[in-house]
């Protein structure tokens, strides 16, 4: 009798620990099913019969950099959250596509990289980055420059802020040995005041890292600078002002701010062309082909009011031009009903190759998001190819980039999703376009 007894009571613990591991299985199951691990092209170089790639990635699986793990309270539980860090990438391909090694920016949170150049002695990238604890929870950032050697370790880095959100997006050689980069700084969410240099901003550097000048132009809300071309006078750039404002600015090649007389416009600014006509994003990129800028990103093609007399808009991916003047010379646009946005153009032949982001409206409502490639003539002013980039889930077109005869499209595809959530992968693909 006692020993059927005893068997019970075995029986009946080891159901009791069975239960629970199932519980405790079940509960990290459900808490672990969002989670999405991120690894993202956001630009790319050609160095010899290699490449150059930098963006974003957890290196939830790279062989050469680690995860990192920090934590974090969340405002409404109370409770610390483990977060797998956003780290931002460097990566060497060979010819083959095949990962040589990466590396990223040694911080504790939150990084990115945008853009990245090619010099003599390394690689230049540039984005921004999650300096310090408040940060995470204001959702601002510190712009961040990081020099690389030809093996991918960091030889030097600073950041920048004028307000408290800054990021960098895009970086050029100016010819003199020295780097432009372009990008925003603004305030963050509900900070309100009257600073002036602020917005789109442009910066340069020397080849030490070291801070030569500095200017801007747009709202201290909202301004940004996405783009940027180097002229023989100086630079022109586009983005936006503020809300449906985009906005292309000519800066003088010597383009400082005179810091003791910051409330005059500065007289480098040379010329500013506003097109009150497109989405909130503003121009994305724009190219120069024979004295003409074409700037690309989502125009309003609407001519209805509402009953009160206001503009209803309707935004269509669109392309909009300049002369090297700033004198506008026309627009032209997708021809579709729906708000796509066209984010990356180069100049190939007598054709524009562009891509863009399909049904803006339905990814800012947590939608799926394709992307699509349409080639635009520039004798005929006209679309002249469309191509889709439709997969089963996100598949998000970054840019589009020309090296010798080969035209590649970098970005993000999310993919491999099941129970625990989906993985965002690359996009790294040779495309040709024929019409």
């Amino acid at each position: 009798m006692k020993r059927n007894l005893l068997k019970k009571v075995f029986i009946v613990s080891i159901s009791i620990v069975i239960i629970e591991l199932l519980i405790m299985f079940t509960i990290k199951l459900f808490r672990e099913r969002n989670i999405e691990h991120i690894d993202a092209l956001n630009d790319l170089v050609k160095v010899d019969d290699y490449y150059i790639g930098v963006g974003a990635s957890d290196f939830y699986n790279s062989k050469f950099v680690d995860k990192k793990i920090y934590s974090h309270e969340n405002k409404v539980t109370k409770s610390k959250e483990n977060i797998i860090a956003t780290q931002s990438k460097i990566v060497k391909y060979d010819k083959d596509l095949k990962i040589i090694w990466e590396n990223t920016y040694n911080n504790m949170y939150d990084s990115t990289f945008y853009s990245v150049i090619a010099v003599d002695d390394g690689f230049v990238a540039v984005g921004s980055y999650v300096s310090k604890y408040s940060q995470i929870d204001l959702n601002t950032r510190d712009g961040l420059i990081v020099k690389y050697n030809l093996d991918g370790q960091i030889l030097w880095s600073h950041d920048y802020h004028v307000l408290s959100d800054t990021e960098f997006f895009k970086i050029i050689d100016d010819g003199d040995g020295n780097y432009v980069v372009i990008g925003q700084s603004i305030y963050e969410n509900m900070e309100m005041g009257t600073h002036i240099t602020g917005g789109g901003i442009i910066v340069r550097y020397d080849k030490d890292g070291n801070l030569l000048a500095k200017n801007n132009y747009g709202g201290n809300k909202s301004g940004s600078f996405n783009d940027i071309i180097k002229v023989n006078d100086g630079y022109i750039v586009c983005g936006k002002d503020a809300t449906n404002y985009g906005i292309v600015v000519k800066f003088a090649k010597d383009f400082n701010r005179d810091e003791k007389d910051e409330k005059i416009i500065s007289k480098k600014v040379l010329w500013q062309r506003t097109y009150s006509n497109t989405d909130d994003i503003g121009f994305s990129s724009m190219v120069l082909v024979d004295n003409t800028i074409y700037t690309v990103g989502a125009i309003d093609i609407s001519t209805e009011k509402d009953q009160d007399g206001n503009k209803k808009y309707k935004y269509d991916a669109g392309i909009v031009s300049y002369n090297l003047d700033g004198k506008y010379l026309g627009s032209y646009s997708l021809k579709e009903d729906t708000h796509h946005h066209f984010n990356s153009v180069i100049h190939d032949g007598d054709e524009l190759v562009i891509t863009g982001l399909l049904d803006i409206d339905s990814f800012y409502n947590g939608k799926k998001q394709d992307s699509l490639v349409v080639k635009f003539s520039l004798s005929d002013k006209k679309i002249i190819k469309r191509d889709n980039y439709q997969e089963e889930n996100d598949y998000i077109i970054q840019k589009v980039l020309k090296f010798d005869n080969s035209k590649i499209i970098i970005g993000t595809d999310k993919n491999h999703c099941n129970l625990y959530g989906c993985e965002y992968q690359p996009v790294f693909s040779f495309i040709d376009i024929k019409a």
